[in-house]
């Protein structure tokens, strides 16, 4: 794994990004190549890129991806070839950071999962031994890693959601539960709690935040939505409540439908925003490989999913990735694996459940590609 001393320090990145680039609206997608290579493609309006490019190194799982909203900023953290933690950064205008690890290095055997509170990043890990690890670095110097006295059967989750000053937490428990912590206040709950019910893969989570009523008094509901594979291989839903008070979580249900993989879960950061004086709510775009591997999706927006599942049709090979595409109207782009190991984007229209034509992105991978919104 390429390493450079260059470390994220107050977010003053060095590099220069590519003369064709134009950063705004976009969505950056970042995939493991066949030769376990990270590479890096944009969309805006123009389209995407033509082709990929190489941020040097190498990773043994799919790299994990997180923005910094409202900075135009992006963060990689992959897992090395020597199992070790990685991160590399990129800032609208200046480019890629170069790769470095945490000071005190990590080891993880699995995707690493990240998130921004404001100006604060916070990284996880499961790792050799399977338990899950924190770390946090704000912009001078990093906290180091602390156990969560928790263990995981996949990569961790994380939603972090800076309105609320709040990061949840899940992961798919040794005994194939869904578990959660969250960190409120500045510190992490002291136990883990489950909607109960069981997973077979690593589950996907979002945060929602419906406003309404406002044409009196406007009464905001704010609740994380998780969706999980079971180990029916049917799709299933249930949600984390009342946030803004005394969270809760209900019951399941099915989606009516089956995955082979992991499902994907996306969300509009910007539609309904923390105080709206205006009846709104999120737009979740729910993405899944089917038994039959073609690509499914399905919607939810003020307080419910769309009936039925819609698909663009075509095969893949894994879990799809999703985004939403800033400065668009509710539109959603795709990245996925080909069944030949190529890659391919799609993008969905939210209140039409329209799909565009599939493109062709070239390049190859073998595991899931990882897409962020950068607004």
């Amino acid at each position: 794994m390429l390493v450079l001393a260059v470390l994220l320090s107050a977010y003053v990145l060095v590099g220069v990004a590519p003369a064709s680039a134009v950063w705004t609206a976009l969505d950056m997608a970042v995939v493991r190549g066949t030769n376990n290579g990270i590479y890096w493609s944009v969309y805006n309006s123009q389209g995407w890129w033509t082709s990929w490019g190489s941020l040097g190194g190498s990773t043994l799982s799919p790299p994990g991806i997180c923005e910094r909203p409202y900075v135009g900023a992006v963060l990689v953290v992959v897992r090395g070839t020597d199992n070790g933690i990685y991160l590399d950064s990129w800032s609208s205008g200046s480019g890629w950071s170069g790769w470095a690890p945490p000071p005190g290095g990590g080891r993880t055997i699995d995707t690493p999962a990240c998130g921004f509170l404001n100006s604060i990043l916070y990284v996880i890990v499961r790792g050799t031994n399977n338990e899950l690890y924190w770390n946090s670095y704000n912009g001078v110097t990093w906290s180091g890693w602390v156990d969560l006295n928790g263990k995981s059967a996949s990569a961790p989750v994380l939603v972090s959601t800076p309105s609320l000053n709040r990061i949840d937490l899940f992961v798919q428990g040794m005994d194939n539960g869904t578990y959660h912590k969250a960190y409120t206040s500045g510190a992490w709950s002291i136990s883990w709690d489950s909607p109960g019910g069981k997973t077979s893969s690593k589950p996907a989570a979002a945060f929602y935040r419906l406003v309404a009523g406002c044409a009196s008094v406007c009464f905001e509901t704010d609740i994380l939505l998780l969706v999980v594979r079971g180990m029916d291989n049917n799709v299933y839903w249930n949600s984390y409540s009342n946030l803004l008070s005394t969270p809760s979580w209900g019951a399941w249900s099915s989606l009516s439908g089956k995955t082979g993989s992991a499902p994907t879960l996306a969300f509009d950061a910007n539609y309904c925003d923390l105080g709206s004086t205006g009846d709104c709510s999120s737009i979740e775009a729910l993405g899944v490989l089917g038994t039959d591997n073609a690509v499914y999706h399905k919607t939810y927006a003020s307080y419910g999913w769309s009936v039925s599942w819609d698909s663009p049709g075509g095969s893949i090979l894994n879990s799809p990735a999703l985004a939403y595409i800033p400065g668009s109207l509710f539109q959603f782009s795709l990245v996925a694996e080909g069944v030949s190991t190529s890659l391919y984007s799609n993008t969905v229209t939210f209140n039409t459940s329209t799909w565009g034509t599939w493109v062709s992105l070239s390049g190859a991978s073998t595991s899931d590609p990882a897409l962020v919104a950068i607004v």
